[in-house]
């Protein structure tokens, strides 16, 4: 064999030599691939979407493909050495709502040199079908979430700024909301005016532009009426000898309406209200016609109306003495 490969030499040396050289160059590399690069890794790896303005992707259905991967002999596989991205747009979708991209080579990264790709397996093709959302905004009220209670006898009144916000995100999600949600605010132990700066709460994957609002909160006093029925007395001078007495006389007394906040006017007694006559002017004997007023003891009561407004007393001299009421 040897004898017959130096005669072949033997008649072209400078050709020939350089076709052996060649042949065995080919055969020395051939070799080293098919016994370096044998080892076959089959690997799930995550899908990295660049989606087009519009496009969303659910929450939770990250897609992946199933790579045939081959490396040398004995090395390690990190699944963060392969990424695979690719981008969607609006001519990727499918008459029926999905989107259909086509997964190639170039679409694939390997970072570790030691392996290369050998296949891609799944999806079939390489024609990855996504689910996407459609994305959109529109203008949605803000409605304020208080965290305690409203003080008893106070009513509470608030406002935002802004009243509305522009919410983005999923369209089969804000179509839904017809506003959102502040964080909690404080009452306890609130001052009767305050303003609070808050974040909104919002669904996942859905942004709102302010992302915050101004509350400005007032608790402001529940103000009522209530009908009290009370007798009538004179306010007249001690050193008084006069008698006086209603014509006709009042039995059940006068009806009176008084306006406060609620809290007083449910607390108030009968004896913290009176309703008299003014008598210390009237010094003739007979008979006159005067207002009937009212006092209340107790602040920020008022009297809304009296009846009836005036009665008809009739003075007549005495020798007793009586008291201021």
């Amino acid at each position: 064999m040897l004898t017959k490969i130096w005669l072949f030499i033997k008649r072209d040396p400078l050709r020939r030599g350089v076709a052996l050289a060649f042949a065995i160059f080919l055969y020395v590399h051939l070799h080293s691939q098919l016994t370096v690069e044998h080892r076959l890794v089959r690997v799930r790896v995550p899908v990295a979407l660049t989606l087009a303005p519009g496009l969303q992707e659910q929450t939770g259905n990250s897609p992946e493909i199933a790579l045939t991967l081959k490396g040398r002999a004995g090395a390690e596989f990190r699944p963060g050495n392969v990424q695979v991205s690719v981008k969607v747009g609006p001519h990727h979708r499918q008459p029926d709502g999905t989107y259909l991209v086509k997964v190639t080579s170039k679409n694939i990264t390997i970072s570790d040199r030691k392996f290369t790709l050998h296949n891609i397996d799944f999806p079939e093709e390489g024609n990855l079908r996504l689910n996407l959302l459609s994305r959109g905004e529109r203008s949605v009220a803000v409605r304020p979430v208080f965290d305690g209670t409203v003080p008893p006898g106070m009513e509470l009144s608030y406002e935002t700024i802004p009243d509305k916000v522009i919410i983005t995100g999923a369209e089969n999600v804000i179509s839904k909301l017809k506003y959102v949600h502040t964080n909690r605010i404080p009452l306890t132990n609130a001052p009767e005016f305050f303003e609070f700066n808050t974040a909104l709460a919002l669904p996942g994957q859905v942004s709102a532009a302010p992302s915050s609002v101004l509350a400005r909160v007032k608790l402001i006093r529940q103000f009522s009426s209530r009908s009290m029925r009370l007798p009538v007395s004179f306010l007249r001078n001690p050193a008084d000898n006069a008698e006086f007495s209603i014509i006709p006389p009042l039995p059940h007394g006068a009806e009176l309406i008084l306006r406060g906040p609620a809290a007083k006017l449910a607390a108030l007694q009968p004896d913290q209200v009176r309703i008299f006559v003014d008598t210390i002017d009237i010094k003739s004997p007979g008979r006159s016609r005067v207002p009937l007023r009212c006092h209340v003891n107790v602040p920020e009561i008022d009297m809304v109306s009296i009846i009836p407004e005036e009665v008809e007393i009739l003075l007549k001299s005495k020798t007793s003495n009586r008291s201021l009421f």
